[in-house]
């Protein structure tokens, strides 16, 4: 564990430790929470608080942050959560969760962003495991969130299987809380369009239709360290850090919640956040989401994939629609090299599959998007890939639509 530490620092320029004290002998749990002008911290730590009690300590980093031009609001607000973070920790002495403060105030401005807070919060829990010679787990949170119960405990379960190293949180956004109508209607629809999106991956075939929601992610320290780390993209870097390790490592949802906030805000370039806020502004109150002949089409190219291991060029069979984009990517190129590279079929596959990551499928999906199938109103879509194996809701309504689609998604994360 100390050479994979040591690699990953040398190797990324990683700064020392924030802290000087050693971390708990019977640590069980990392959980790093990037606040980025964050009035009501509080609520998250409540949360966390109140879960059930793990068998070991639970350190939760909090990486309050903001760019080196933030104006005096934002430090006002930032000063506020870091407030917040010290009463807790006065108010709970003896609690068996410790939080520890990181400040980084003057981040470069290019860079600064949900991406980079993290990465500064997962490096310094990467180094706490490695203190100790454990290779344990680091869980992302948001510090607008909130958690079930068994939140931590689960976690702490899930990790004792020594071969998993990627995991992630169901969530739920609490939109029956929320005051404001049209925040409530934008929130269910936003989360519509994610889980018609991983429904819509999963039916069409492809192996890591997976959420990939940040503050509901959790990875074993070596894995993270192995991966070269989080990226310091503004956002989107939950995505891009899950689908990197998806493929080459053994991944499982985590059996408890996450409540997200429903709020609209600009903090990142895009997410809930962001989507909340264009829907505020936009001049319809209805979301859009893919065209669900987009996943028919993405259906025929993933079923060629265990094929074209043994097949010519000219023996596939891959769809039209998708012929000019393939092109752009050199598919035909790539899968030629991959079987020169690969020794058997899992190899190729297992290849083939990091290469064509879900930054690819994204593209592909974009691509049918403009060129092929118009976006539908969520709640279109929601129905016509219900329709392919369900039966007829009563009640067609997104409200309805989302209820059903969580409770799929729970099915299948059940199922493993």
């Amino acid at each position: 564990m100390q050479a994979i530490i040591s690699t990953y620092t040398k190797r990324f320029q990683v700064r020392e430790s924030y802290f000087k004290e050693f971390p708990p002998a019977d640590l069980s749990l990392v959980v790093v929470i990037p606040a980025y002008k964050e009035p009501n911290i509080d609520i998250t730590l409540n949360s966390l608080g109140k879960c059930r009690f793990t068998s070991g300590s639970v350190e939760v980093i909090c990486v309050v942050n903001a760019p080196s031009d933030a104006s005096e609001a934002v430090l006002q607000i930032n000063q506020e959560c870091i407030r917040q973070i010290q009463e807790w920790k006065i108010q709970h002495p003896e609690h068996f969760i410790q939080l520890k403060l990181i400040r980084e105030e003057a981040l470069p401005k290019k860079k600064a962003g949900a991406g980079l807070a993290r990465k500064i919060g997962m490096d310094e829990g990467l180094r706490r495991w490695g203190l100790l010679g454990k290779n344990g787990p680091i869980l992302c949170l948001d510090a607008d969130c909130e958690v079930s119960e068994q939140y931590l405990a689960a976690a702490e379960k899930a990790f004792q299987d020594p071969s998993l190293d990627l995991g992630h949180f169901r969530f739920e956004h609490r939109h029956e809380n929320e005051s404001k109508p049209a925040l409530a209607s934008g929130i269910i629809q936003y989360e519509l369009h994610l889980r018609c999106y991983i429904q819509g991956l999963k039916w069409a075939g492809y192996p890591f239709a997976i959420h990939t929601v940040g503050s509901c992610m959790a990875v074993r320290a070596a894995a993270y360290a192995r991966s070269g780390g989080m990226n310091s993209r503004k956002a989107g870097e939950d995505f891009y850090f899950m689908h990197k390790l998806l493929p080459v490592v053994k991944f499982s949802y985590l059996d408890a919640t996450v409540f997200p906030s429903s709020r609209a805000s600009n903090r990142v370039p895009f997410g809930t956040g962001r989507a909340q806020l264009d829907f505020l502004g936009g001049d319809s109150q209805v979301k859009e989401s893919y065209h669900p002949d987009s996943y028919a089409c993405l259906k025929q190219l993933f079923t060629q994939i265990p094929l074209i291991c043994e097949q010519e060029p000219h023996q596939w069979q891959l769809p039209v629609s998708l012929k000019e984009m393939l092109e752009i990517v050199e598919f035909q190129e790539r899968v030629q090299q991959l079987k020169r590279e690969s020794t058997t079929k899992a190899s190729f596959l297992k290849k083939f599959w990091q290469w064509f990551d879900g930054f690819l499928v994204l593209k592909l999906t974009h691509y049918l998007r403009d060129h092929f199938f118009p976006n539908l109103p969520v709640t279109e879509a929601a129905q016509q890939i219900l329709a392919i194996d369900s039966p007829g809701l009563q009640d067609p309504g997104a409200p309805s639509l989302l209820m059903f689609l969580r409770k799929r998604d729970a099915f299948y994360s059940s199922m493993g």
